[in-house]
């Protein structure tokens, strides 16, 4: 949660809860500008410069030849607690993210992220395109830091947990989305990759003389696979040939449909790429780029399958096809140009990186997972100490040794398998002859794999009971929110997981702060095609309302006294024997 500035250092809050990165403090005004770009489902084989001979991205090969590469990057399985490790140097679980939605991307208030640390050094902050932290307060990115937000909803443009308009239209989500800008809905003219862009060149020119933090998250190439016809028309005469790939690598077996999704994905990239470089010559038009870092990575592997280098796995898993990303970090006059760094890192590093770069405090009141690499990345390091890294996904909670892996110097372990099966289940791979995970090597060293195993028992025992897990409680009635707006995107129960579908069915944790009246208006995909009554029930407190019209496809219940309380709170239509969810539910507080 945004930390109170005028407090500083000397707030019993603030005061006891950091240590500093580096005993000299830069003043602000010497202070590095930093542009962080992350992008969706863009795997480490979807840039030029690793390979790929279809792809076109001269701007990203320029960026990479002119970095310092970590070229053995780690990422999340998925979306959300790859986000959420990097904003606060913290494995997801610790925060209270494990999945991308279900109740499972909604990250901890108490969490102290990039943006509010570096608010206390003066920074202006801003967050554009993909949060996935949460939707409602107070877990949202202008709950958390940012001064400035201009973001859409839940996982996606156009996803459940998104704005309504985007929503109701799938086909066309990506041109001329709602955005919300600190909170209020802003419709937008063209494609979201450019609007984006534009929006951060704005940003930048505005903070131009104060150092600031861009977070620049593309959507893009996430699917909806939705791309500007031109983007397209690059790769209209490409004939994509696994054959030519280099050899060696794990196998790819692609069919029709996956060599269409990887040109539409190539042209979504390239969008991304003209835009990055648009970015770019605006630091330099500003006559800012020596005083502004520029960090780029991707938040998991490719959702479908394409050339990926060789790597073994995609988007979802934990070979290194799903897990491995591209990470580049370029400050020119301050960095050496085109340097390669094999150490393992990953995104809980980037926290620590970052504040070390801008002798910024780290928090010091929560545990810290990541590594501060800016030693390494300088050249002040040859290696880091030795260190276990842990990577797990499944829908819902952690359940070991199903996809789950550690890796630790150059040997890795990966979990498959039910939790009884057994050590002899599991697999071993020594990375450095074997960085495509073709040769198991479980049997020959299995004290290795116990071990390795016993490591992840240990990191398991330590977050499976952080307290943010059973939490995610969006607080309704305040004046930071009202009307809040409920979707799918955090719906819990097992039935939450069917969100697209009429009659799944899920609940949202509540905290009411106020006793109060509050209205509810629940929102349905369709129009509702029976008579019936609508419900709304938190704890045991229940209302329904009767509805005769077919030709709407929301009903209104008036305003109703709720103590305040955390609540379980259901809302649902019945007529003729079925029961449908509503897709939005809109909560307002009245005042009394």
């Amino acid at each position: 949660m945004t930390i109170n500035t005028s407090l500083l250092l000397s707030s019993a809050i603030i005061g006891s809860s950091v240590i500093s990165c580096n005993k000299n403090d830069k003043k602000n005004s010497e202070q590095p500008n930093i542009i962080f770009i992350i992008t969706d489902d863009q795997g480490y084989g979807d840039i030029g410069f690793h390979g790929n001979p279809y792809i076109k991205t001269p701007v990203l090969d320029r960026l990479a030849k002119q970095s310092v590469r970590l070229s053995q990057f780690y990422a999340c399985p998925v979306s959300a607690p790859t986000r959420a490790c990097l904003m606060t140097g913290r494995y997801a679980y610790r925060t209270g993210v494990y999945d991308t939605y279900n109740g499972g991307a909604i990250m901890a208030t108490e969490e102290i992220t990039i943006a509010e640390a570096l608010k206390q050094q003066g920074y202006k902050t801003g967050i554009i395109g993909k949060w996935h932290l949460g939707d409602n307060y107070p877990f949202r990115a202008q709950d958390q830091g940012f001064d400035e937000c201009f973001v859409h909803g839940g996982g996606g443009i156009g996803q459940q947990g998104d704005a309504e308009e985007n929503f109701s239209n799938p086909d066309s989500s990506y041109f001329n989305p709602v955005i919300s800008r600190n909170g209020n809905p802003e419709k937008t003219k063209g494609y979201c990759t450019d609007v984006f862009t534009d929006e951060a060149i704005r940003f930048v020119q505005q903070n131009q003389k104060n150092p600031f933090f861009l977070y620049l998250a593309y959507n893009a190439p996430h699917t909806p696979l939705q791309v500007k016809g031109d983007d397209l028309a690059r790769y209209d005469s490409v004939r994509l040939d696994t054959s030519i790939y280099p050899s060696g690598g794990y196998p790819l077996m692609m069919n029709e449909n996956d060599y269409e999704n990887a040109k539409r994905v190539y042209a979504m990239v390239s969008c991304i790429d003209d835009n990055i470089g648009r970015l770019w010559q605006t630091l330099r038009d500003l006559q800012i780029e020596e005083n502004t870092i520029i960090i780029f990575m991707t938040d998991n592997g490719p959702q479908n399958y394409r050339y990926r280098g060789g790597l073994r796995g995609k988007k979802s898993t934990v070979f290194e096809g799903g897990i491995r990303v591209p990470f580049y970090i370029y400050w020119k006059g301050h960095l050496t140009e085109n340097k390669e760094i094999s150490e393992p890192a990953a995104a809980i590093d980037v926290l620590p990186t970052i504040c070390a770069i801008t002798s910024t405090p780290l928090p010091s009141s929560q545990k810290i997972d990541g590594t501060n690499l800016y030693p390494l990345i300088t050249g002040k390091a040859e290696q880091l100490a030795e260190r276990s890294l842990f990577f797990v996904w499944s829908r819902g909670f952690i359940e070991p040794y199903y996809n789950i892996a550690v890796r630790k110097g150059e040997w890795k372990i990966i979990g498959e398998t039910p939790y009884y099966m057994g050590d002899t289940a599991l697999q071993l791979y020594y990375l450095t002859t074997d960085p495509f995970e073709k040769n198991n090597q479980a049997q020959k060293y299995p004290a290795k794999v116990t071990r390795l195993r016993k490591e992840f028992d240990a990191w398991y025992s330590s977050i499976i009971s952080s307290p943010p897990l059973l939490k995610g409680y969006c607080i309704i009635g305040t004046p930071h929110e009202n009307p809040v707006i409920l979707t799918r995107q955090d719906w819990h129960g097992a039935r939450g997981k069917y969100w697209e579908r009429p009659d799944g069915f899920g609940w949202w944790n509540v905290t009411i702060s106020r006793t109060a009246s509050y209205s509810f208006e629940l929102r349905f995909k369709e129009k509702i095609s029976n008579k019936g009554k609508a419900l709304v029930r938190l704890g045991s407190t229940q209302r329904s309302m009767l509805n005769n019209d077919t030709t709407s496809r929301a009903v209104y219940l008036p305003p109703f006294r709720i103590n305040a309380g955390d609540y379980k709170l259901e809302a649902w239509y019945e007529a003729k024997g079925e029961i449908i969810s509503p897709m939005y539910i809109h909560v307002t507080a009245i005042d009394e």
